[in-house]
């Protein structure tokens, strides 16, 4: 029987009863107890990982952050200090806590719903659909930056603007990383005392978790001098009578701008990651203040986020493959584009366009003409220069470096518009789905820095990372997430694909947790474990070395590459099973004898031989020239296997350039298929996506 669930009351009516909750006695405590119970978490140091429950850590009953710091904003308009003064009853608040802030959403999702047009097919604007929805999405959106990721960002984001801090507000932003950092390590071994006293069994009460989380201002006074109450002015809070203009939930709320409070001589950390998240965020709004300074940040800002992008890219695809500052000739001397940072890599190009814009507050409380502005200015505008810039490309514009050098980018080319956020923009994979103008057949890389610095670490290799965007763009429509965490975990398990029988798919957060198992580690100072993915993890004979000595081969034969990974493990399988039985006919006599697939992007021809010759190399070459012309193809590659060396490859040919109607090729072709006996067989395999479905096999002597 199904408990009768009562409609939520309007949200006003909420929201004044988690006031009075959170201005109660011991409401401080109360906190502090769903601090530990909600926001702390264990890593093995000797193993690597992280050990809590998985259920627990991806619960929806945990607290998210901004339904933490409403609490806490909502703590801090006490008039009276028996919110810390008294104990209270912690377990009693933590469960009206619960229960409120589970009402609050749930008038959320009934307020959304009702905003929402009568009949959804006859939406003319997404807006209409996705701008009552975005308040929701938004407010609960899981986090895209790992706590670690914060002090070297700061420090970078902040470097050219020292004077200006230390002239306006007394310290730079050094002294900032390194006084938060000194919090966060003290609150964390004090909270490791604790954690290890509970495990004990020694009875502590909510204070002794609140001391946890707390620090004398004396000491971080005696380690930086006036540093600290300059840090102090900026980010901490009294502990009463303050904020009082948060009046909704949706509502400026000073707790998110000053993580801190200053409870007497003491500073309360409840949420070191908001710390940090303020570090990153704050100074900007600081600069924008200061209308003589204003354009210098701005500038300083867009620095920032190219060389940091650049920077991770390069780790990636290599120094000489990621070009900052690119400027498209398009047969004039005027200029037809500009590119914050091009990437290519063989017939791979990522056209990255840079934007440093955050959502505002409008937007967050869900106002659709906000929204809109936001959205465009962050993300349809750059993805539109980036779409531009990447016809551009295609049609043959001139890539010309920043010092006037040619940058040599194929005709022939697979292109990933991206745009770079220097900053979260909550629930960008759902209102990107919804509200971005493009073009179908080129889906979008939307990702802030944190994303970015996460997949460069995850798939640091050139051709593991272009595999996931390849997947993340093939299945763009059809598959549905609240973080690309989650699409990013799913690849690494499962490979990201779809099974011909399913129309879409939905990946649930805890798909995020190889992800989140190798990055939270670095949080406390350990280094994660990278998880390997499945393409790594295959163990087929043959295929597994011809797919490792492909990767070594670089950027000419990625695209090759890509296109075998796309095969199912089952395609792999019969690929191995018909070179093992063609090697055994050329052993038994057969001077050479090939098979040809089609691949998404073109096609593959393997040859073995019995020997390395001028002869055997042409045969294989025209062998996979026929099947190019044939299947009017623009990519198609040569293998050839001798079965004297035992490598597993010993040539390899790249026959890309555009398809076109030709006499000669078409007498060649015609000839090949003279000279050699040929068949051509349909074959299904496994779950193979359908254009691959279609094997075609050349037997030769």
């Amino acid at each position: 029987m199904t408990e009768f669930q009562p409609e939520p009351r309007p949200s006003a009516e909420i929201f004044a009863d988690l006031r009075s909750l959170a201005t109660s006695d011991g409401a401080i405590h109360g906190i502090s107890e769903i601090i530990f119970r909600d926001w702390v978490y264990t890593i093995d140091t000797q193993e690597r990982t992280v050990v809590d429950d998985p259920e627990h850590r991806w619960s929806t009953s945990r607290l998210n952050k901004p339904e933490l710091m409403l609490l806490l904003g909502l703590a801090v308009q006490s008039e009276s200090d028996r919110t810390h003064t008294v104990l209270g009853y912690a377990s009693i608040f933590m469960s009206e806590a619960d229960r409120l802030l589970r009402e609050l959403h749930d008038r959320v999702m009934i307020d959304v719903k009702s905003a929402l047009p009568a009949n959804l097919l006859e939406v003319e604007n997404p807006l209409d659909v996705v701008g009552p929805m975005a308040r929701e999405a938004i407010y609960y959106a899981a986090e895209s930056f790992y706590l670690h990721q914060f002090p070297p960002f700061i420090r970078q984001r902040y470097r050219r603007d020292g004077d200006w801090l230390l002239r306006s507000k007394g310290i730079s932003i050094l002294p900032m990383i390194e006084i938060a950092r000194f919090i966060s390590d003290r609150i964390n071994r004090q909270m490791s005392v604790v954690g290890h006293l509970r495990k004990s069994g020694t009875a502590l009460n909510s204070g002794d978790l609140t001391n946890s989380l707390m620090i004398p201002l004396a000491d971080i006074r005696r380690k930086f001098k006036g540093k600290a109450d300059a840090f102090d002015r900026l980010f901490a809070i009294n502990v009463t009578a303050t904020n009082l203009g948060f009046t909704d939930p949706f509502a400026i709320n000073e707790a998110m701008i000053c993580p801190i409070v200053r409870i007497g001589d003491f500073l309360y950390v409840p949420n070191q990651y908001r710390l940090f998240e303020t570090l990153y965020e704050s100074p900007f709004y600081w600069m924008l203040r200061d209308e003589n300074y204003m354009e210098i940040a701005k500038a300083n800002r867009g620095t920032f986020l190219e060389a940091t992008a650049a920077q991770i890219l390069r780790s990636v695809f290599g120094s000489e493959n990621v070009h900052e500052n690119v400027t498209l000739y398009s047969g004039t001397k005027d200029k037809a584009g500009e590119i914050d940072i091009l990437v290519t890599y063989g017939e791979f190009v990522l056209v990255v366009q840079a934007k440093s814009k955050r959502i505002t507050m409008q937007a967050r409380a869900g106002d659709k003409a906000a929204l809109r502005r936001d959205f465009r200015d962050a993300i349809q505008a750059p993805y539109g220069q980036a779409l531009t810039c990447a016809r551009l490309i295609r049609m043959g514009a001139t890539c010309v470096r920043s010092d006037g050098t040619k940058i040599e980018v194929r005709r022939v080319n697979r292109l990933f518009p991206m745009v770079v956020l220097s900053d979260h923009f909550p629930a960008v994979t759902m209102l990107a789905r919804s509200l971005l103008e493009r073009e179908k057949e080129i889906a979008p890389v939307i990702w802030d820095l944190g994303v970015l610095d996460c997949a460069a670490r995850l798939f640091p290799n050139p051709i593991d990372m272009i595999f996931y965007l390849k997947s993340r763009s093939d299945l763009y429509d059809q598959v549905m997430s609240e973080s690309e965490h989650c699409f990013i975990g799913f690849h690494l398990t499962h490979k990201l694909a779809l099974p011909d029988e399913f129309h879409g798919l939905a990946i649930d957060r805890d798909y995020a947790q190889p992800v989140d198992d190798f990055m939270m580690p670095f949080d406390v100072g350990v280094e994660g474990i990278r998880p390997k993915g499945i393409l790594e993890r295959i163990d087929i004979p043959i295929v597994t070395d011809l797919l490792r000595e492909l990767r070594s081969k670089g950027p000419e034969i990625a695209a090759v590459v890509v296109d075998l990974y796309d095969f199912s493990s089952e395609m792999l399988r019969d690929m191995a099973a018909h070179i093992t039985q063609l090697r055994k006919e050329v052993a038994a006599g057969k001077a050479l004898k090939a098979f040809s697939i089609p691949t998404t992007a073109g096609g593959l021809t393997y040859v073995v031989v019995d020997h390395l010759s001028e002869k055997s190399r042409a045969a294989a070459s025209s062998i996979g020239r026929k099947h190019k012309y044939d299947t009017k193809s623009s990519h198609w590659y040569v293998i050839v296997d001798c079965i004297q060396t035992g490598n597993p490859i010993d040539e390899l040919g790249c026959l890309v350039w555009e398809w076109q109607q030709d006499h000669e090729e078409q007498r060649l072709a015609d000839q090949v298929s003279g000279l050699f006996r040929s068949s051509r067989s349909v074959i299904q395999v496994g779950d193979a996506s359908k254009a691959l479905a279609d094997k075609a096999k050349d037997a030769s002597t």
